[in-house]
């Protein structure tokens, strides 16, 4: 049987380069069973492993991406980009017709945000994959009328590849994973605010932030400023293996931010038999089930968020029994 061939073109493929680039590997491992996949990331340093697939990278030299990503898909049936930003570089093939699809995960598509080269690439699309119901409803308010989005929620790569190592014993520790960005808006000041509440309830509490970005000043700053500092610790961007690590032995993973249209960073919590706390603002929601698979809080309300996160700290039965 012949397997189709389909090209994947990304920022970056890189593990631990983010939640898109999380969603661009997801797509490699995904297709890698049933199609012919080659994989470009245009930021990326180094090649990366996905599965059986090795991806080139341009190391953000985006001429020689832009030329290697026309020339492959004229070899392929699909080409599929991890976003809007990288399928601009389908335009030296819209007289060819060769066929795309593209996801859009959140922020950059809701109303407001949309850029026209955006809005133009998802219009002329095949397929616009989206990542929960609430992307798509805020896709559909920026374009009316789009007829081709389809929904596909995401899992983690450890679906595709195995279950991970068993639970170890669980500290009295809350993890944060995510970006520092210039948006600041994954709720990393929420959490700092409401940490000398928390640890006046349970000492021994640590609350610990793990990614880099261009706002990592910041974090360290809002961190150190903190009556409750010596409990507070800021990571930086780790690998894989030290974040799985460090998932084993929290109690409770938290990103209350209002900008996901996803929040991959919860599935990967999940797989680890993490609860999570989730701010309902925004899709969280649909993927962290408020008392299934965690708790969604308001945001804005600290002493509903410090109530919360000292609630699971002091529950050994949640840690024992987690929610699933």
């Amino acid at each position: 049987m012949n397997h189709p061939n389909i090209q994947v073109a990304a920022q970056f493929l890189t593990a631990g380069a983010g939640g898109i680039a999380r969603c661009a590997r997801l797509t490699v491992l995904a297709l890698a069973r049933q199609a012919d996949v080659t994989a470009l990331a245009v930021e990326d340093e180094a090649p990366a492993g996905i599965g059986g697939v090795v991806s080139r990278a341009f190391a953000g030299t985006r001429s020689a991406f832009v030329a290697a990503n026309a020339l492959g898909a004229l070899r392929a049936d699909w080409v599929i980009y991890d976003f809007a930003g990288t399928a601009r570089a389908h335009a030296p093939l819209g007289l060819l017709g060769r066929p795309y699809a593209l996801w859009a995960h959140g922020w950059e598509v809701w109303p407001g945000n949309l850029r026209p080269d955006y809005a133009k690439v998802l219009r002329g699309a095949k397929t616009v994959f989206v990542n929960s119901q609430h992307t798509g409803e805020r896709l559909l308010q920026s374009l009316p009328g789009l007829k081709t989005m389809q929904c596909c929620l995401l899992g983690t790569e450890a679906d595709v590849g195995g279950a991970g190592a068993a639970p170890a014993v669980r500290e009295r520790r809350v993890l944060f994973v995510g970006r520092n960005d210039a948006m600041f808006a994954k709720g990393q000041d929420v959490l700092i605010a409401a940490w000398p509440g928390v640890v006046a309830e349970v000492p021994d509490a640590r609350l610990s932030f793990v990614g880099g970005g261009e706002r990592l000043d910041r974090l360290r700053a809002l961190a150190a400023a903190s009556p409750a500092a010596a409990s507070i610790e800021v990571l930086g961007a780790l690998s894989d293996a030290e974040v799985a690590n460090l998932h084993r032995r929290s109690r409770l993973f938290a990103m209350l931010s209002n900008v996901e249209g996803f929040g991959l960073v919860f599935a990967e919590a999940m797989s680890h038999a993490t609860p999570v706390l989730s701010a309902s603002e925004d899709a969280s929601i649909e993927v962290n089930l408020d008392g299934e698979t965690g708790f969604a809080v308001d945001r804005g309300d600290l002493a509903q968020v410090t109530a919360r996160i000292v609630s699971v700290l002091r529950d050994d039965q949640t840690v024992r029994n987690p929610l699933r």
